[in-house]
């Protein structure tokens, strides 16, 4: 009759395809046209049926009881949504000629199961979002209340007068929908959560008070709802949630309603509120209900401790039940990290939020998520788990229940094969998304409301969590912030989240946790409100925030708030690579030596998916952090610990360029630096003054010099290697990239000026063959020493160094360290012009000078002058981004801070240097 093939793709579906085929025989017996049901059942409505009749014992009778109903409802499927007025369009045209109530009762069983096969067919179809399949399914239950309060309201006007208020008016009643129902979460086949109020009990209806009148009203209501018929029950309502539970009234007026919440609402009951919405009846009287009763009810404006412990309880009571576990069976709904726990965490923190954010009210489950997402309750990550968790465990608590079409959450390991099917999973995936989805909600869980005495919260714990900001400002003035309004906020932004960050719960709470600990450690850097901006620059780093929150890491948060406080550049530089710092604070708490690159070095060849200019500058930069976060947090006399920081941050360079020229292939040519470089004293932001020296003069050399400097001024996605300068070269910015040796016997012997001959003390062997540079070295050394220095000479220098005073940056508060009057090139032109003298093959200016200093007593103070400076312009370096040598305002403040001293002292200090260096200058060159 039906294709083989359709069977056989049955049989990958179905758990039971030989069940599913006697039911299908049997409807096609009971079906009055079956030749019309067999034309048109393509193969997708072929399949569509057998599943229905395979995966739900209730379903299966109806459709057998009425076997022209899948083809009658099923056309249309996928596009029709409908809704409360929609089904009781449908439900007055099915009830018309409606008699007796048990005719009406059955009628209404029969459309909640036809209703209930074309919801789950479209489920299985999967032609609708899960989420509006239960708020399709949850807006039948209101059709039906409202036409069975109509028939009762209506006969018993008829029988015991109109309902009246005192002072004539009509009284009226509601039905409010509670639990799922209210939730637009309904199951397929659970009961539904409702409560009855009225307007008033002041009046009368007939003979009888209103209490009367609508407690008779609502037992009719119940009573058609709920009757036995042959199809079925309508539905199972469950009245337990109204006010005094099941001693209490049927019905209960809106002022008997607000005076029980008010003296005996519990907190259990706010949750059940929390879902409250109209349902039938009189919209008006519910709107009143919602303003009056619900909302100032469930949502506070403040949260009290004993709010908060109450909450503590229920999920202490939760967890209990989650624990119960009966022998060999998975309980979906109150098992660990099952729906009740799901619907806790959300509920909880919507009732605790909500009185503070009108945004999150909301009680459907999937739409509270999102917004306490958007909020920043939850984290992106959480929302999509917890989003997805929910709709698993729904799904699949609807399958166990529609199989027998019971109440039921359970299943046992014989159940799997079945569940299985009926999701469309294999049995191995349905066990591991049931393990995946429990665990983490139940992660999730344990982290909501975690027990806390309010004695045992810190002020600034306390100050947070209430968003209190008037007691926070009084707690981090204490902490020596300036601005303690935006401290707070930064702190609560944490919290509530913001653009770029939401932490998850468990982030959260370690947050609030390791808090008080952290302000201290904040408070005891020179200047917190920096320091606080620098961490939070670390902390917006997922990976930063594992640091910082990641348990028995105090002492490493406490290095950090150092590092903060000293180095916004740094702070930026380790806020990209987070993951450094921890093994910068553990492993490398020295400065390395060359092996250590070699190592590395090859381990990121070997590890990284990355380009070769990219593994380059990567690896450079790691580095650069680590020398840098070890010369911040190293204990050592801060001018020992800045020598060896520059030689460290050279050696570097050294190892990126000897690397870099075995791979161009410079066979013979010579890598030469100046400068700073050429000293060993680079500094953070340095650029690289770099000379190439060839053995002929080519083309090809050329072409090779110019592919080297490439590489390393190259920007890229991660950045560039080195800035360079190639200005002291021969001839400056006009001469060739790459001169031939024989080139600079010729210039440096006819054409080279006295200031030249300075600027080449610093003159520094990098990479290329040893025999050329010992050669190049003889000449230099011949280019250095052999000429004397005369008076000619010294003017040359002194009118040069007043000449460069000319790029000295000049303005309000501003002092250029390397080119004002007294600045480092005062110091560095004594240091080489003395070591011309003496003929000191020394690049270093602060080895030169301590190594001349025993002969030439002026150069001491020198030494004094110039390290300091020297160290002043590093703290400003690491202070931000290139900040180069201009020392300002607000320069002068950070560099302060950092070097444990008041701006004012810091400035006198600064000027007595500058000032002694020009003295001693020009007791030299004048």
């Amino acid at each position: 009759m039906f294709p083989s093939d359709w069977w056989k793709k049955a049989e990958e579906r179905l758990y039971n395809l030989q069940r599913a085929k006697e039911s299908l025989e049997e409807l096609l017996r009971r079906h009055p046209e079956p030749q019309s049901l067999v034309e048109y059942l393509n193969e997708r409505r072929f399949l569509l049926l057998l599943e229905l009749l395979d995966q739900s014992e209730c379903l299966r009778k109806f459709l057998v009881n009425h076997p022209e109903e899948f083809q009658r409802t099923i056309p249309g499927l996928w596009y029709v949504f409908k809704d409360k007025r929609i089904y009781l369009r449908e439900l007055e045209e099915l009830l018309s000629n409606c008699v007796s109530d048990e005719d009406f009762s059955k009628r209404l069983a029969y459309y909640r199961h036809r209703e209930l096969m074309r919801v789950m067919a479209k489920e299985i179809l999967g032609t609708a979002r899960y989420e509006e399949l239960l708020q399709e399914y949850s807006q039948l239950p209101d059709a039906m209340l409202e036409l069975a309060y109509r028939r009762a309201y209506q006969d018993a006007v008829e029988k015991y007068g109109e309902p009246l208020e005192e002072g004539g008016k009509r009284a009226t009643a509601c039905i409010i929908a509670l639990g799922k129902l209210g939730s637009y979460e309904l199951n397929y086949y659970s009961d539904i959560d409702i409560m009855f109020i009225h307007s008033t009990d002041k009046g009368q209806a007939g003979r009888l008070t209103l209490n009367e009148f609508f407690s008779r009203v609502f037992q009719r209501v119940f009573k058609l709802l709920t009757q036995i018929t042959p199809e079925g029950k309508p539905y199972e309502i469950d009245l337990d949630l109204r006010p005094f539970g099941k001693s209490g009234p049927i019905s209960m007026s809106l002022r008997s309603a607000e005076l029980y919440y008010e003296s005996y609402g519990r907190t259990w009951e706010r949750f059940a509120l929390l879902r409250a919405r109209y349902s039938a009846g009189d919209e008006e009287l519910y709107k009143v209900f919602e303003r009056e009763v619900k909302e100032p009810f469930v949502f506070r404006r403040s949260v009290d401790y004993r709010i908060l412990e109450e909450i503590r309880l229920i999920k202490a009571q939760i967890a209990s039940e989650a624990k119960k576990r009966l022998l060999g069976k998975n309980n979906i709904k109150t098992g660990e990290g099952g729906i009740r726990e799901v619907e806790f965490a959300v509920q909880s923190l919507v009732l605790l939020l909500g009185g503070k954010f009108p945004f999150i009210r909301e009680s459907n489950t999937f739409r509270a998520i999102w917004k306490l997402s958007q909020k920043g309750v939850f984290s992106d990550e959480e929302a999509v788990f917890l989003e997805r968790a929910y709709e698993f465990l729904r799904r699949l608590e609807h399958k166990v229940q529609m199989w027998n079409c019971t109440q039921t959450q359970s299943f046992s390991e014989a159940d799997i094969p079945r569940l299985a099917r009926a999701m469309g999973m294999r049995e191995q995936e349905l066990k591991g998304k049931y393990q995946e989805f429990t665990r983490g909600v139940s992660l999730i869980f344990s982290q909501i409301m975690p027990s806390q005495e309010e004695e045992d919260l810190h002020p600034i714990q306390r100050a947070l969590l209430n968003g209190d900001i008037e007691d926070a400002r009084e707690v981090l003035s204490g902490y020596r912030f300036r601005d303690p309004v935006r401290a707070f906020n930064i702190l609560q932004s944490y919290i509530s989240g913001r653009e770029g960050i939401k932490l998850s719960t468990q982030e959260k709470q370690a947050f609030i946790k390791v808090l008080p600990q952290l302000l201290e450690s904040i408070s005891q850097t020179p200047d917190p409100d920096e320091t606080l901006s620098n961490f939070d620059k670390f902390f917006s780093n997922p990976t930063g925030r594992k640091v910082i929150l990641s348990p028995a890491k105090e002492d490493v948060s406490k290095t950090l708030c150092r590092v903060f406080s000293l180095s916004s550049y740094l702070s930026t530089l380790i806020s990209r690579y987070p993951d450094l710092v921890e093994d910068v604070l553990t492993l490398y708490q020295d400065f390395p030596e060359e092996e250590r690159f070699t190592e590395e070095f090859e381990k990121y060849k070997a590890t990284l998916n990355l380009s070769h200019e990219n593994l380059y500058r990567r690896f450079k930069r790691v580095w650069e952090i680590r020398i840098a976060l070890v010369y911040l947090v190293k204990r050592e006399d801060r001018y020992r610990k800045l020598f060896s920081f520059f030689e460290k941050l050279s050696d570097l360079a050294d190892f990126m360029l000897r690397n870099l020229w075995k791979e161009v292939g410079f066979e013979d040519t010579v890598i030469v630096a100046l400068g700073k470089y050429g000293s060993r004293e680079l500094t953070i932001g340095s650029d690289l003054d770099l000379v190439f020296v060839c053995k002929e003069a080519g083309e090809e050399k050329t072409k090779k010099a110019q592919e080297f400097i490439a590489f390393l001024t190259k920007h890229t996605s991660e950045g560039y290697l080195y800035d360079v300068d190639f200005r002291l070269r021969p001839m400056g910015s006009a001469g060739d990239i790459a001169p031939p040796i024989g080139f600079y016997k010729e210039y440096f012997l006819h054409q080279a000026r006295t200031w030249e001959r300075l600027a080449w003390t610093r003159c520094r062997y990098v990479a290329g063959p040893h025999g050329l540079a010992e050669e190049f070295e003889s000449l230099l050394r011949s280019f250095l020493f052999e000429k004397p220095l005369g008076e000619k000479e010294r003017r040359e220098i002194r009118d040069m160094r007043f000449a460069l005073e000319g790029n000295a940056k000049k303005g309000k508060g501003l002092v250029d360290l390397k080119f004002s009057p007294g600045g480092l090139i005062d110091a560095e032109f004594l240091i080489q012009y003395y070591t011309l003298l003496e003929g000191l093959r020394e690049p270093s200016m602060i080895r030169a000078c301590q190594r001349l200093m025993g002969k030439y007593p002026i150069l001491r103070e020198t030494h004094e002058h110039y390290t300091f400076l020297r160290l002043v312009e590093t703290r400003l370096r690491l202070s931000k981004e290139r900040a180069g040598s201009l020392l300002g305002p607000q320069e002068s403040k950070r560099v302060a801070s950092s070097l444990g001293m008041q701006v004012e002292e810091l400035q006198e200090k600064v000027g007595q240097s500058m000032r002694r260096l020009r003295e001693i200058f020009l007791e030299v060159f004048d």
